[in-house]
């Protein structure tokens, strides 16, 4: 079995990639996410399997982790609203001419 400061270490990097993504994505910069479902399966296998004395700890934080991906799923669906009323508005701007 893994030990918590090592799973703890990977949620910690797993929190920085999700902070770093909601940056970008604020700043309206396209980013490559494919990975990000396989850290957090990955991670959240460890922590079903840490020792039980661990595992209530490490499973607060994986909330926090999965606050974190709310957070950055609005900001996503904020970025897509506005970017398809943007393109609505082009449109319609280039109908009218």
């Amino acid at each position: 079995m893994e030990n918590f400061a090592t799973i703890n270490a990977d949620i910690s990097d797993l929190m920085n990639d999700i902070s770093d993504y909601l940056d970008q994505t604020q700043r309206g910069i396209m980013i490559d996410m494919s990975t990000l479902p396989e850290k957090i399966i990955r991670i959240q296998g460890r922590v079903q399997n840490a020792p039980r004395d661990d595992r209530q700890e490490l499973t607060k934080f994986m909330d926090q982790v999965m606050q974190s991906l709310n957070t950055l799923s609005n900001e996503i669906q904020l970025r897509y609203d506005s970017l398809t009323r943007d393109i609505g508005a082009l449109e319609n701007n280039s109908h009218k001419e």
